[in-house]
């Protein structure tokens, strides 16, 4: 009976282990791993939710900008310095690219204008725990993004200490975010292509491939041409400029719209 009697309580202490686990997993996760920081203009919850949220508005701040924060060789279109992605100032001859891996330089670009936002947003974060009794060791840290397709990968490296009865030490934030930004710089990608050898792109051939995309180009009468490619669900837009087997005036290209 005494031999029973130990073993059932063993069996109770080890589910009372394994329960105060749970409950300290899940504990984590809601206070830590989805911090309770709402940003102001609402959305999701949490600092995915806040990241989301800044690397939308730095998608659009750039693609008007062809994934430059400043463009020193551009078109200026409607007020908006549109970057040269290939160019050549001599008629009847190709282009040559001027920003090449643009997959890369996006990239890059949009980090640069995410940074100061998710920064906030991590601070924010600490800070709420911080008010709720946690004590906190670590800071911002650094933020990498890779356009995949569908998808903007993001990881947050801040090695951080979370305590309050036990240390929690974390150190990578990662999650994806839903964008149709790379297939959008693939396409871009490939008009390049098409500039360089033939001076010019079929834009309705790219709306056929990707149905999702409306891309649009415009003729300007010293020879540039504006590529701008939208996505239609999210009205994510990205442009940039090309002048390419340029005509001389008096060939009767002149500005307008052409599909």
């Amino acid at each position: 009976m005494v031999k029973f009697n130990m073993k059932k309580k063993g069996q109770v202490t080890i589910f009372i282990i394994v329960g105060i686990v749970i409950v300290a997993a899940v504990l984590v996760w809601f206070l830590w791993i989805q911090p309770t920081y709402f940003p102001s203009a609402g959305g999701k919850p949490g600092f995915e939710g806040c990241v989301e949220t800044a690397i939308e508005d730095g998608l659009e701040e750039i693609g008007a900008t062809g994934g430059f924060v400043n463009p020193e060789f551009y078109y200026l279109y409607q007020g908006k310095k549109v970057p040269y992605y290939c160019y050549t100032n001599l008629y009847y001859n190709a282009c040559v690219v001027q920003k090449p891996f643009l997959k890369q330089h996006f990239e890059e670009g949009l980090r640069l204008v995410a940074k100061e936002k998710i920064d906030r947003c991590f601070e924010s974060s600490l800070e709420n725990l911080k008010s709720r009794g946690y004590t906190v060791i670590g800071g911002v840290g650094d933020l990498s993004l890779e356009l995949v397709p569908g998808k903007v990968a993001v990881v947050y490296d801040a090695p951080v200490v979370i305590q309050r009865d036990a240390a929690q030490k974390f150190t990578k934030f990662a999650f994806d975010m839903n964008s149709p930004i790379y297939e959008m710089v693939m396409v871009a990608t490939s008009i390049v292509q098409f500039e360089t050898a033939f001076g010019d792109a079929d834009t309705d051939g790219f709306m056929l491939y990707y149905p999702d995309l409306i891309v649009r180009k415009m003729k300007q009468s010293e020879g540039t041409t504006i590529y701008i490619i939208e996505d239609k669900i999210s009205e994510t837009k990205l442009q940039f400029a090309s002048r390419s087997f340029a005509w001389p005036a008096g060939y009767g290209i002149s500005e307008g719209v052409y599909g």
